[in-house]
């Protein structure tokens, strides 16, 4: 027995020690600066992409970004300060580093993701990042640093306590700006704020884009879906802050801003959000079922308040939200009835509902087309011309289409309407080359050729959650090419078949550019391969399933345990919103702080049932 209280006042010691080192605002620095400011990051960035060779890409050689780029910078920087804290502390003050076996397969996915970006076709966006994204290899291996350095840092009360403080101070930050866009007073399109994104040449010029619609919450985090991995990230946290704190204006406090969270996520209508953030609230109330019968009052105001701000909210916009999470697992059976175009070199082939019709089109001695159509079967088929319209008319039912020419300075060519929609076609506008070429959304010629049709899945369930499924569907096969290493960091957009025309207009993706896979998990697959998933899933797995041992028989009297369970809840709760969406630059840094953080916790808690 005296043994074992000396062993327990000598870790008594050194904890003190390690609390008093860690705990300085030198340590702390850069973790606060992710947590509390750099998702609040938000500037103008006029920048080349690099896509412009590519047919598909519609926007142009340069785009501007106010959301992402500048916060991929500061994380960096702030990556770069914690390389120099770890250094100062391994070398100059001589500590051993701390580590554990859960670390291991998070080594192995930034060896893996390293390769991946090395030996990418598509290097340069892996190295830079890429258009809408810009989640580089830097930024991968930077949320494996951070993860481990809050694993280190964040582990004692003094310094959660400093942080937490700050990250409170931004979340209150991000919970004003969204409930002034929740309310139709959105902060980023006032003058105030135009003049602090935008650089003093633009400040006169017109008032900016916005791609959502007043009264939706999208924050300074890029887009709605992001809402709701921020509120998953913070709204555990500020109820772990509830349960520790001794003051009653500090509960109410964090009360007030959780109800400011939930209004901000029930108006961003991220419905993955608000499925996800039940399911953390059930993982909380599972662990700490044993404290909650202590307080059920408190377990009951918590869960009323949410119900009453949703129902508010959901009246206020006449049933939309109720609606929008119905709608999120219903979907309508897709059969496109064009199966395939395909520009060849004499003609140009398209096969509508499972019939081929050939335009054979060439150029007389004026310069006028000529159009000689046939069938699959080798027979000619018949047209008529509407003067009124200017456009041929197919007389074959079979086909029911309208054609004709096209002649204006920025096109030569011809057009078919298919089904309400034009299709371009030219063999004129490439030197030496009188092939056939269609017209991209973007605005560039590019050979169409047949694709795989869509599987039994994508007709079924093409539209399942907000048109998941299609993307989905064509990501799938994507893994059989890039199995063990990936296309490369950030080259998402460059493997997806952006130029399968056809398969995008059927399920309604019309001329858009599919960025992202709207799946964390597909992504990081596709991105750095199979085995870096693998590998992150046991990193996950053996958190989420050491916390559960930790917290299920644990009594919650300290201050570590009750946010240990509140970052599990947060963790499994993203994970839960990584099915239907991807990882981001914007809220990513905070999740891998929250994670690392967690290993901390439980690495003390542990320590001390020994």
């Amino acid at each position: 027995m005296a043994n074992y209280d000396a062993k327990k006042a000598k870790r008594e010691q050194m904890r003190k020690k390690e609390t008093t080192s860690m705990a300085s605002w030198w340590f702390l620095a850069p973790l606060i600066a992710i947590l509390a400011f750099i998702p609040l990051i938000t500037y103008y960035y006029r920048y080349d992409t690099k896509l412009g060779t590519f047919d598909w890409f519609t926007p142009g050689d340069t785009a501007v970004d106010f959301f992402l780029h500048y916060k991929m910078v500061f994380v960096l920087i702030a990556c770069g300060f914690m390389l120099l804290m770890l250094a100062y502390l391994f070398v100059i003050e001589q500590k051993k580093p701390i580590w554990i076996k859960t670390f291991i397969p998070l080594a192995v996915y930034a060896v893996i993701a390293l390769l991946s970006a090395c030996l990418s076709e598509n290097s340069y966006f892996s190295f830079h990042g890429i258009y809408e994204q810009f989640e580089s290899i830097w930024a991968l291996l930077g949320y494996c640093l951070i993860a481990y350095y809050s694993f280190l840092i964040l582990r004692t009360e003094e310094a959660i306590k400093r942080t937490m403080r700050w990250f409170l101070v931004g979340m209150i930050l991000t919970t004003l700006l969204g409930l002034s866009q929740a309310f139709y007073h959105d902060f980023f399109r006032t003058d105030f704020a135009k003049a602090l994104i935008t650089p003093s040449s633009l400040h006169n010029s017109k008032s900016l884009e916005f791609k959502f619609e007043l009264g939706r919450v999208y924050l300074a985090v890029y887009n709605p879906n992001y809402v709701g991995f921020y509120t998953i990230l913070t709204i555990p946290i500020l109820a772990a802050i509830i349960f520790a704190a001794k003051k009653l204006w500090q509960r109410i406090a964090c009360s007030v801003l959780i109800v400011g969270l939930l209004i901000v996520l029930f108006a961003s209508q991220s419905r993955a959000g608000i499925v996800a953030l039940v399911g953390a609230f059930i993982i909380i109330l599972i662990c700490m079922r044993k404290f909650f019968f202590k307080k059920w009052k408190l377990a009951a105001s918590f869960v009323a308040v949410a119900c009453v701000a949703f129902i508010a909210l959901n009246v206020l916009n006449h049933n939309f939200l109720l609606d929008h999470l119905k709608n999120m697992f219903s979907t309508t059976e897709v059969n496109p009835t064009l199966n395939s175009i395909e520009t060849k070199d004499d003609c140009v082939s398209i096969t509508y509902n499972k019939n081929k019709l050939l335009f054979c089109v060439v150029q007389d001695e004026s310069g006028n087309d000529v159009f000689n159509l046939v069938d699959g079967n080798k027979q000619e088929v018949a047209y008529t011309f509407d003067s009124s319209a200017s456009l041929y008319t197919v007389s074959d039912e079979r086909f029911p289409f309208t054609f004709g020419s096209v002649r204006s300075d920025n096109f030569n060519g011809f057009l078919v309407n298919i089904d309400g929609k034009a299709w371009y076609f030219s063999n004129l506008m490439k030197e030496n080359d009188t092939t056939f070429y269609a017209m991209s959304g973007a605005l560039k010629l590019m050979k169409l050729h047949k694709t795989a049709d869509p599987s039994a899945f994508a007709k079924k369930y093409g539209h399942l959650a907000s048109g998941r499924g299609y993307i989905w569907d064509r990501t799938l096969p994507l893994l059989k090419k890039y199995f063990w290493l990936g296309s490369g960091p950030d080259t998402f957009a460059i493997a997806f078949p952006n130029g399968d025309l056809v398969s995008m207009n059927n399920f309604g993706y019309g001329n858009q550019l599919m960025t992202k896979p709207h799946c964390m998990y597909l992504q990081i697959a596709v991105q750095t391969g199979v085995p870096s998933l693998i590998a992150l899933l046991i990193f996950w797995g053996w958190y989420i399933v050491s916390s559960f041992r930790l917290y299920w028989k644990n009594s919650f009297e300290g201050y570590l345990s009750k946010f240990g369970v509140a970052i599990l809840a947060s963790v499994i709760g993203y994970l839960i919103m990584g099915l239907t969406n991807d990882s981001s630059i914007t809220v990513a840094p905070i999740f891998f702080v929250l994670t690392g953080m967690g290993l901390g916790i439980n690495h003390v808690l542990k320590s001390e049932t020994l």
